[in-house]
């Protein structure tokens, strides 16, 4: 009897076992179920933030007009500019390969139309340059803005518009 009274105990000490386990089987499955719901509310949160706080309209306005991904044109003016330079004492000369960058094709073909006026004008603008000048950085980017500023005056009269984004200077050479 006495194995009988022991092999009663383990029966219930194994069905108190499994009572304990099965709690904590639960509680962990409820722990896990509560972690995965907390992080789907967060993400919801995080993605409702995101999109009410976007951009301002203005912003958004400028990014439509930016996606249109509308290709920049260029055309390269067929011979470099060659020029003296104005300077005290030694004569001085500039050498510039011109190409221009826009967008509209309209631009681009009234100055292939008009290309010798066109160089006839970037040409007077480079011959008036001074050598000190250009020496520095600030007098070279300002010879950039005002061969740009010349070409767009000079498409503003011809089509009311300046038509192009900038002139590059693709290889500048001063001796």
């Amino acid at each position: 009897m006495a194995v009988k009274r022991k092999a009663k105990e383990k029966i219930k000490e194994e069905e108190e076992l499994q009572v304990d386990e099965e709690p904590k089987k639960g509680r962990n499955k409820l722990v896990i179920i509560i972690a995965a719901v907390l992080i789907f509310i967060g993400i919801g949160a995080m993605v409702v933030y995101l999109l009410t706080s976007g951009p301002d309209k203005d912003n958004v306005a400028e990014g439509a007009n930016e996606n249109k991904n509308v290709q920049s044109i260029y055309y390269k003016l067929e011979k470099p500019f060659i020029v003296n330079l104005l300077t005290s004492g030694r004569q001085r000369h500039m050498q510039i390969d011109v190409t221009i960058k826009g967008k509209n094709q309209k631009a681009m073909a009234i100055i292939h139309k008009h290309e010798p006026v066109i160089k006839n004008d970037l040409n007077q603008l480079f011959g008036s340059q001074e050598m000190k000048v250009l020496q520095t950085k600030e007098g070279l980017l300002k010879l950039n803005e005002d061969a740009t500023k010349t070409v767009q005056a000079f498409l503003q009269k011809e089509i009311g518009s300046p038509g192009i984004d900038q002139v590059l200077f693709t290889n500048f050479v001063m001796q």
